[in-house]
């Protein structure tokens, strides 16, 4: 895992703003052994490892973005985010007149995603800085949050020190602490992020909603479901949600071997997910054979004639599977095509597995990059389509032809295909699916 530094010179500099002047500092970002804050002084021609800021608006900004910097995924793929998503989660948007790195952060709900670009050649401002970062870093939650505290806490004790303590920072960093420490302020602060709400932002009725769903569909599920149907859309979107729960759905009871390695807590979400299914295959007697729809459907409890004749009601952002009595499940898919409704329910298949079929908890399957869905996608990609197995196929043969004949033999798509050559290194792309991505999610500075 990526190390994360923000580091600090105090230094002298005029401001007429009390804050800011006390506060002037040479500062650097240090992801891993890149340092995000290089930068040339357009002015002095000049390369600095540091640039001079004032670190009072960069504390401001990290705790007035707290809650929503720590657990707002980013929007799915191929969303733009709004202004005000964006605002929350890049650095430019901290200002106060100064020139701040183009920087990105995203939780996945276990780790920080931190997305960073050099500024243009021919940029017009007082600092150029020099350095982004090839592939996105990622940083442990809590090993984040542990940083900006010390960042945050010696902003505040500068200003102690030369005498000026009741600053607004002071105040808001103050009720942050006290709504961290009491679990039922915390859980409702975590919601209204979730949902794409600044504090007290969202509307009473919507939260109450909201806190309503949570104890139908669990605390965990509703993390998941709540950044497709929260702000980005609209105020009535959560009804969406319970269109779903009371929707016709597949019943099934799901009856899987225990596996060892679906407890690990280590590697990376794919990394995990491949390991979980190489063990299901493994206890099928199946490690690297086609898994036939029977087999597939048998795992969750499923009749082969229900889910041949499944079609969903209505076009939904997310599928779902309720918990019943007895372990049962409704499961209520999304997908009509027979080859991405398998996918959908091996995705399911390995939410059942991460979850441990958690009481009261609700499957869920959505576009989010968060942890739990990038499990998801991992583990159906290796469970129906095995990297070894893929190769002996393809004897190493890409073209396209070639590629459109594993998607039959296996019945998975031609991008599960593609994503798994991709991330496995054996075909290039900038475009790196699930388990890393090359590319920024999209523009930033525009």
């Amino acid at each position: 895992m990526t190390s994360f530094k923000l580091t600090h010179d105090w230094t002298a500099a005029g401001h007429d703003n009390p804050e800011i002047s006390h506060t002037m500092a040479n500062l650097a970002l240090h992801i891993g052994n890149v340092n995000l804050m290089q930068n040339e002084d357009i002015w002095a021609k000049t390369i600095r490892d540091s640039v001079l800021v004032s670190a009072y608006p960069l504390a401001m900004w990290l705790a007035s973005s707290w809650w929503r910097l720590n657990f707002e995924p980013l929007p799915v793929h191929g969303v733009i985010p709004s202004t005000d998503w964006r605002m929350a989660h890049e650095m430019g948007a901290v200002n106060h007149g100064f020139v701040w790195p183009k920087v990105l952060f995203a939780s996945d709900c276990e780790v920080m995603q931190i997305w960073g670009v050099s500024s243009s050649p021919n940029t017009q401002q007082s600092v150029r800085y020099l350095n982004g970062l090839d592939m996105p870093a990622s940083i442990k939650l809590a090993d984040f949050q542990r940083s900006l505290e010390k960042f945050i806490d010696a902003v505040l004790s500068r200003l102690d020190a030369v005498g000026w303590r009741k600053t607004d920072l002071w105040n808001l960093w103050q009720l942050i602490q006290e709504e961290r420490s009491d679990p039922q302020s915390l859980n409702y602060r975590r919601l209204e992020a979730e949902l794409g709400y600044d504090p007290d932002e969202c509307s009473e009725a919507m939260m109450s909603k909201a806190q309503t769903l949570e104890q139908q569909v669990g605390t965990e599920a509703l993390s998941e479901l709540a950044p497709v149907y929260g702000k980005i859309a609209g105020d009535s979107s959560l009804n969406a949600i319970e269109d779903i729960i009371d929707s016709p759905g597949l019943a099934g009871t799901p009856n899987i071997p225990t596996l060892q390695k679906a407890k690990s807590t280590s590697d990376a979400p794919w990394q995990r997910a491949v390991a979980v299914a190489r063990e299901l295959r493994e206890s099928l007697s199946k490690r690297d054979g086609v898994i036939d729809n029977k087999q597939l459907y048998d795992l969750l409890g499923l009749s082969t004639p229900a889910v041949d004749g499944w079609k969903p009601t209505t076009r939904n952002s997310a599928a779902i599977a309720i918990p019943d009595k007895n372990n049962q499940f409704k499961f209520v898919p999304r997908k009509a095509h027979p080859m991405a409704k398998r996918f959908e329910l091996a995705r399911l298949l390995g939410d059942y597995i991460l979850t441990g079929s958690t009481e009261g908890q609700c499957l869920t399957s959505t576009d989010l990059s968060t942890s739990r869905q990038k499990f998801q996608r991992a583990f159906a990609a290796e469970f129906l389509c095995p990297i070894d197995a893929l190769k002996d196929f393809l004897q190493r043969d890409f073209c396209e032809s070639a590629i459109e004949d594993a998607t039959e033999h296996f019945q998975v798509s031609q991008t599960t295909v593609n994503s798994l050559l991709r991330n496995n290194g054996l075909i290039f792309s900038p475009f790196m699916g699930d388990y890393a991505e090359a590319r920024l999610p999209y523009q930033l500075g525009a």
